[in-house]
């Protein structure tokens, strides 16, 4: 008959093996970073307060952005920087594992706004339009409509003028650029630009512009 005894573990030995799974545990890979951390690492630095992150994803492409929540009303481009950061975007392409990191900006010159997208790795500009302004009165125009608030003047536009831009848009896959000049009741007159995007699934884009409200010059 073989007997046998049960020794307690000592005290040592249970400190050996703790220590052992300690080093197991550490030696696990650390959390990959976020996608929004990626994005904000390839800005180096800038200043994404006040932005709002977003992802989408589909079989070709995982698109980030960080969008400027300032872009939901009208933007005053009369104060402030001449340079305005609308959005950022990081956008992988799964086919070939290439990661490009955008910036889209209104940059202002004198009275001529112009929406600019650029690569941030190559500081190549990849997108620039220019608004021209060519919609709506001056002022001086004899009998020139005003209104009461900038809002009213967009309702009249869009009542008047926005659906054959938006069937443009549609039509050509691209997007379409307008500005028009509102005059108030109180006798001050603005230039308002705005976009219009498309809408049709056949025009889907990197979506590196974002919808906006409308930016704004004193005339």
């Amino acid at each position: 008959m073989r007997i046998l005894l049960h020794r307690p573990i000592s005290a040592f030995f249970v400190s050996i093996l703790l220590l052992s799974l300690g080093l197991l545990c550490s030696c696990k890979s650390p959390a990959a970073p976020s996608p929004r951390d990626e994005l904000v690492s390839a800005l180096k630095g800038a200043n994404v307060d006040g932005f709002d992150f977003a992802t989408s994803e589909d079989e070709s492409q995982a698109v980030a952005s960080l969008t400027n929540r300032a872009v939901r009303g009208l933007v005053n481009m009369d104060t402030g920087p001449t340079n305005f950061v609308l959005r950022y975007t990081r956008v992988k392409d799964k086919k070939t594992n290439t990661i490009k990191t955008y910036k889209t900006e209104m940059v202002k010159a004198g009275k001529e706004l112009t929406l600019q997208v650029t690569d941030l790795a190559s500081n190549e500009v990849v997108s620039k339009n220019t608004f021209q302004r060519t919609e709506g009165h001056t002022p001086g125009d004899p009998g020139p409509p005003t209104f009461d608030t900038l809002e009213d003047c967009i309702k009249d536009f869009d009542c008047t003028r926005r659906g054959a831009l938006e069937c443009e848009a549609n039509r050509t896959c691209k997007d379409q650029f307008a500005a028009l000049i509102c005059c108030l009741n109180n006798g001050q007159c603005f230039s308002v630009h705005l976009i219009l995007r498309p809408t049709s699934l056949r025009c889907r884009l990197i979506d590196l512009i974002p919808d906006f409200e409308g930016f704004v010059l004193t005339q």
